[in-house]
């Protein structure tokens, strides 16, 4: 059985990442154009 995976969207530049806890880490940094967590929006599956 697969492990859950929780989906984020960032809402300024549209990047996604995949993480294993259902929120982000508060350090979180956009790979693309550098927001926080705060900027990300959980994507329902």
């Amino acid at each position: 059985m697969a492990d859950k995976t929780y989906k984020f969207v960032c809402t300024v530049c549209g990047f996604e990442v995949e993480v294993d806890t259902p929120e982000l880490p508060e350090d979180f940094v956009c790979e693309v154009c550098g927001v926080g967590a705060d900027m990300f929006e959980a994507v329902e599956e």
